[in-house]
């Protein structure tokens, strides 16, 4: 029988205010969900290693009791608790991108040219509106990447996260400027992976270097996107894909309308 623990903290996790909880009339559904809830926190603040089960029981308001009879091991509350706050991130994400279409409409002046400041509004909001979840859900990401390169079955999950978060990056990014594509055979699943890593090195800058980024996180994430879409018929003017120089050694991708230059050697 689950019992409340008497020091339970009430401290709801920043990532998941307005997430869903568990059926108050179901109790171990109710149970679990607050178990899974109380982990974010739990996880991002001592990560896998330093947190202990009483750590998430106790925070959760429940006894060791509780956890056993809805988990088998940490690892797999931190599965769930990681899914839920990719979840929770996917949610956000979509709330804003709505918010911006339902303002702007379809964003017509994605592909290259001169930024104007309405575009570079436009990417600052989308980063703004992560921007007080990415330290959590990066602390979170860090840690799930470091386990699952050591564990296969944590693996398993973390992949299918990963391909969760950006398939959904990638369709966003295919409704909001529909009448432009890739350039240099890019998929929409590329960009959308290279946007995450941008978005994740930013957050990170920002934690360990005491930087502002959001100048820099609007130019960006604007210029990659100007970097690899084009108007709908004009793939061919130029590409991004790296190639081979005829004296074998490697070009690095450029401006989009100078075209590749080799690396220095």
């Amino acid at each position: 029988m689950d019992t409340a623990h008497p020091e339970a903290s009430t401290r709801a996790s920043d990532l998941l205010q307005g997430a869903p909880v568990g059926d108050e009339t179901r109790r171990k559904e109710n149970t679990r969900s607050r178990l899974v809830r109380a982990a974010v926190q739990v996880f991002a603040e001592t990560g896998l290693d330093g947190a202990t089960i009483d750590d998430l029981v106790s925070a959760a308001g429940f006894t060791r009791g509780a956890f056993y009879s809805n988990f088998e091991s940490k690892d797999e509350v931190f599965g769930a608790a990681f899914a839920l706050a990719t979840d929770q991130v996917i949610q956000i994400m979509r709330e804003r991108v709505s918010a911006v279409r339902a303002e702007h409409g379809i964003l017509e002046t994605i592909a290259p040219g001169e930024p104007s400041s309405e575009d570079a509004g436009i990417m600052l909001s989308l980063f703004e509106v992560m921007r007080p979840f990415g330290r959590q859900w990066c602390l979170l990401h860090t840690e799930a990447v470091t386990h699952s390169l050591r564990s296969q079955e944590a693996r398993d999950g973390l992949v299918a996260q990963r391909r969760l978060l950006r398939a959904t990056v990638a369709e966003v990014l295919s409704e909001t400027a529909p009448d432009v594509e890739l350039r240099g055979g890019v998929g929409y699943e590329d960009l959308a992976q290279l946007l995450i890593g941008v978005f994740v090195d930013l957050i990170t800058r920002e934690q360990l270097e005491g930087e502002d980024v959001s100048t820099l996180a609007s130019t960006t994430i604007l210029g990659t996107l100007h970097a690899f879409l084009v108007p709908v018929g004009e793939t061919g003017a130029g590409s991004c894909v790296p190639q081979r120089a005829a004296d074998g050694g490697e070009y690095s991708a450029a401006d989009p309308v100078v075209g590749p230059r080799p690396l220095p050697r």
